[in-house]
């Protein structure tokens, strides 16, 4: 997925949370009212101040390795995408030119994660899906997931990413204050970053089909956050209500959110175990560093999801989701948020399935070290050319 990507609510207090942010918002000014700045007079050229990955990178590798990825040696197709072609058609429904302006002008879906990731925690209680429909399971995976595997976890939280945040203009004028330019060197003051934040309300508000923010635009993604000390931010798991919705439209709500957090899980394990420092044989570019640890993480889910003491999910039924989901990766073989081709995140995946198929009679749960062990003397296969 996406290169932030890396996958909540029915009932009790967490239905309170949800009442919070997608009620009317206080305080709402229209842009340019009594600031200093008239919408028409602005339109910034807006940089993030923190990396635009949110995790680690591996560029100082580079130097160790030799060779770039060929495409021409692999499969690769976009076609037949239904959660995309969903995806789609929730965007023809709305009026292009505001949600470009929110999406690319606004940076809207930007400042929903980097509202999550740096700004909010489990100390409000979380609700995940537009009415919390996947709190439950959100919060049962996150429980079994940290169970299942040796690291420690207690301190990495799982919050949600609303759209409906976008009409809280103190919360996204402190996105833009703290984490955005003005021109990538300009900070934005707070007067400038209350004057953004009312335009980005006004828009969002100003078409009903973005439905308050609940439009998956601005949240289909899911981050691995390894935190940030300089923000006092934990880290987290980021699940954002749009690509849960997503998977709910097509069919596979029952093991999308499973799949989408054990694979941004399989990243926090990189972090504690330090796996974004491998030295990958072959690699000469960000794009191949980053398939490596994307298709890591991948192994890692499918372990977790169809191991008798994990998930214990059907491996077909797995598959059947991972095929959708795989494909939403990409076959930018230069971009530096290379994900792999899709099949070779199956096929990492299925290395998951058998090393738990290997362990059904004894419902032995390996190590992370173990684990990643054997991952890394499969890689080469797993990668292999694949074209006809």
């Amino acid at each position: 997925m996406h290169r932030k990507l890396a996958g909540f609510l029915l009932l009790g207090a967490v239905a309170f949370a949800g009442c919070q942010d997608q009620g009317p918002e206080p305080s709402a000014p229209s842009a340019g009212t009594g600031a200093e700045l008239s919408q028409s007079s602005i339109k910034p050229k807006l940089q993030l101040r923190v990396p635009a990955d949110s995790r680690a990178t591996n560029e100082h590798l580079a130097e160790v390795v030799r060779h770039a990825i060929d495409p021409n040696n692999y499969q690769c197709s976009d076609e037949g995408l239904p959660v995309v072609d969903w995806l789609n058609g929730e965007i023809a429904k709305t009026d292009i030119n505001n949600l470009v302006d929110l999406y690319f002008g606004w940076a809207a879906g930007d400042v929903t994660f980097l509202d999550a990731m740096y700004f909010q925690t489990q100390a409000t209680p979380q609700f995940f899906g537009y009415t919390g429909e996947f709190t439950q399971t959100m919060l049962k995976t996150e429980k079994d997931v940290k169970r299942f595997w040796d690291i420690p976890s207690a301190n990495i939280q799982l919050v949600g990413a609303h759209g409906t945040m976008l009409q809280n203009v103190n919360r996204v004028a402190n996105v833009y204050e703290n984490l955005f330019t003005e021109d990538g060197t300009t900070p934005i003051t707070h007067a400038n970053a209350l004057v953004y934040a009312g335009i980005v309300h006004d828009e969002v508000l100003a078409d009903p089909a973005l439905a308050g923010g609940n439009h998956p635009i601005f949240s289909f993604n899911a981050v691995a956050f390894p935190g940030d000390e300089d923000f006092n931010a934990a880290p987290k798991v980021v699940m954002g209500d749009g690509v849960l919705e997503g998977f709910k439209a097509i069919g596979l709500d029952d093991v999308a959110p499973k799949g989408i957090f054990a694979h941004e899980f399989g990243h926090h394990i990189q972090f504690a175990n330090g796996y974004f420092e491998d030295a990958v044989p072959g690699a000469t570019t960000q794009a191949e560093l980053t398939q490596y640890t994307e298709l890591m993480a991948d192994a890692f889910a499918g372990y977790y999801l169809t191991h008798s003491r994990g998930a214990a999910l059907n491996q077909k039924r797995v598959e059947q989701f991972l095929q959708i989901y795989f494909q939403l990766g990409d076959c930018a073989f230069t971009d530096p948020g290379h994900h792999g081709t899709p099949n070779q995140r199956l096929a990492a995946a299925r290395f998951g399935f058998d090393v738990a198929a290997e362990a059904q009679k004894q419902g032995q749960i390996l190590t992370s070290s173990q684990f990643h062990a054997r991952f890394v003397a499969a890689y080469p296969e797993i990668i292999a050319p694949d074209a006809t």
